[in-house]
């Protein structure tokens, strides 16, 4: 387990594992488009499953590459307790209330 280099375009995932030092994301090589940084929670749906990799396109889109996302109205310091951590959407359509829900902690590009 550990980060992961993506293609949103063939769904080729890489294994960067988790030293992030010499972290190098180049183009796919099978399609050659440019591969993306994921999180280490993020687990990639099966190359086949085209409604959960429109999903995964989306959330990445709205600024939530799988990082940790926590629950509203808590504190900092609870924040740093894993079962803070909210799930992600399994859906297209959860994702759509869930990004508008969670905005405040989407990656900003």
């Amino acid at each position: 387990m550990g980060h992961k280099a993506v293609c949103l375009e063939c769904y080729r995932v890489e294994n960067l594992g988790l030293d992030l030092t010499n972290l190098h994301l180049g183009k796919c090589p099978l399609c050659s488009n440019q591969m993306i940084f994921i999180n280490h929670s993020f687990r990639p749906p099966k190359k086949t499953d085209k409604k959960k990799w429109e999903l995964v396109k989306f959330m990445i889109s709205e600024g939530f590459p799988f990082q940790h996302v926590y629950q509203e109205g808590k504190s900092e310091y609870y924040k740093l307790e894993s079962n803070n951590y909210v799930s992600y959407p399994k859906t297209l359509e959860e994702a759509k209330e869930w990004v508008v829900k969670y905005k405040d902690q989407r990656i900003k590009n």
